[in-house]
């Protein structure tokens, strides 16, 4: 390769290009685990960088104790405080273009404004003791800021709920709002209508839609009322136009999309200290527009939710959706992120139940009595071991609220088939009885304390009747692995 002619017969190609060459055939050997018709050997073998079994540079999730409160906060924007910012920008807005329309200076059309506005005053939400918002509002930048915190709330919102690209999400237009029936025609699940541009062949993306829980319905009525008048005006159709400078709307405003540094930027200067966002061990956390949508695969993977709080509806609902044999997506690697964190829930549970000192539940017992690594360390072995359990066998294991289920259908109390427990009869007093149940000492909730109503929550969480077997259902996980070489039942390791 590096005697090959360049462009110019009389010369060889550059490094530049040679380079380029390399690094083809380095992607190809690193991708090969999952293009295994186009896998290599390594090429460079002792000259490049080692190759880590673990991910490098993946950017993080935004752990529970920031992302609970920070979605918990959007939510708290987008509702009643958002019809106030709104009936606080229309008036606003309607006084400048009066005075301008006047032929008043846009210095002066600010100051009336100031005066229309000074005895607006906010609600007070319920349970709340006073208004959401101080009073009064003494500038037309405080009205900008009051707004581009709404639109920062519906970022959030719409990011952490559905798990769209940061492309994605400023691309979407007015009316992206979809309804459409249940597989079984039982009930209608509203949809997202965008595009996704990252792995899509044409610059116009591809059309894709995303499962939309109330949360992300209403987060798109506000940002169709919050950008009607940068829409009118720049006659586009987008949701998250945004203006340049930092008052009112003018005539001559400069209205575009954000870059993505803005929106970090905003996130992060802005939007954190305006909810008091928390800090994480010690430091403040930064956000990043991807953030999102790592943490929405981690919430969807999660088949314990009791951490998250108000927000299990919310994923209790997507999940549901995305189950529904009517639902076709075409976001593969959104699927990809779901998975991994998924498996990585199961490994845990898998390593705590091994491992465990003292385990209850019948089947808890019997894990207990032939576990080689009962009260020992996460250590190799034990790792090994569950590597071993999830790439070979075919366990399958449920969390629930109130513990595990190493589910067999042969000894099932809760009548479950082939495709998983019986989300009917599945309840605390059920599970108890049963030979697939066991429960450990650090179980959060549950049989320990948990309020009945949370427990309840979760039984619509595993798969239905009619589901297949590759159900998406990753509240439970109940589906096989594809290999089966043996099963757990029977091992002998």
């Amino acid at each position: 390769m590096a005697t090959r002619p360049g462009k110019e017969t009389d010369k060889p190609l550059k490094s530049g290009t040679l380079q380029k060459y390399a690094n083809l055939l380095t992607r190809l050997y690193l991708q090969g685990a999952k293009l295994p018709d186009v896998a290599i050997a390594d090429p460079f073998p002792g000259i490049g960088k080692p190759v880590l079994h673990h991910d490098r540079g993946w950017l993080p999730y935004t752990p529970d104790e920031i992302a609970v409160p920070l979605v918990a906060a959007a939510l708290r924007l987008i509702g009643a405080p958002a019809d106030d910012v709104i009936v606080l920008q229309t008036l606003a807005q309607t006084v400048y273009d009066d005075a301008l329309a006047q032929g008043i200076s846009q210095t002066k059309a600010g100051f009336i404004v100031t005066d229309a506005i000074a005895a607006f005053t906010f609600s007070t939400l319920p349970s709340e003791d006073a208004p959401w918002h101080a009073a009064p509002v003494s500038s037309t930048k405080q009205v900008r800021y009051l707004i581009d915190r709404i639109y920062d709330a519906c970022f959030v919102v719409i990011a952490y709920l559905i798990g769209a690209r940061v492309s994605e999400i400023i691309g979407l237009q007015v009316g992206c709002i979809e309804q459409h029936p249940s597989g079984d025609g039982s009930e209608r699940f509203a949809y997202l209508v965008g595009r996704i541009y990252k792995t899509a062949r044409g610059a116009d993306g591809e059309a894709h839609r995303w499962v939309a829980p109330p949360p992300v319905e209403r987060a798109i009525l506000v940002m169709e009322r919050l950008s009607a008048r940068l829409r009118a005006q720049s006659g586009r159709p987008d949701l998250f136009l945004a203006m340049a400078s930092n008052g009112l709307i003018g005539p001559a405003a400069r209205i575009n999309l954000p870059v993505v540094s803005t929106i970090i930027s905003r996130l992060n200067n802005q939007f954190a200290p305006f909810i008091a966002l928390p800090h994480h061990q010690g430091e403040p956390w930064h956000l990043n527009t991807h953030q999102g949508r790592k943490t929405f695969a981690r919430f969807v993977g999660k088949r314990d939710r009791t951490g998250l709080h108000a927000l299990q509806a919310h994923f209790g609902h997507v999940t549901r959706a995305m189950t529904d044999r009517g639902y076709v997506g075409t976001d593969f690697a959104l699927d990809d992120l779901i998975d991994r964190h998924a498996q990585e829930e199961t490994r845990a549970a898998l390593e705590e139940v091994l491992t465990a000192t003292a385990l209850g539940g019948k089947s808890g017992r019997m894990i207990a009595a032939r576990s080689q690594f009962r009260g020992r360390t996460r250590d190799g072995d034990a790792q090994a071991y569950v590597r071993f359990l999830m790439e070979e066998t075919d366990l399958r294991l449920g969390v629930c609220d109130w513990g595990y289920c190493v589910y067999r259908v042969e000894t099932a109390a809760c009548f479950g088939d082939e495709k998983g427990p019986n989300p009917v009869l599945r309840t605390e007093s059920t599970c108890l009885t049963c030979a697939n149940f066991a429960v450990t000492a650090k179980q959060p909730t549950g049989l320990a304390g948990a309020p009945r109503s949370q427990c309840r929550s979760s039984r619509s969480s595993w798969p239905r009747p009619g589901q297949s077997r590759a159900c998406r259902d990753t509240d439970c996980r109940m589906r096989p692995h594809p290999r089966r070489s043996r099963s757990w039942k029977g091992c002998t390791r």
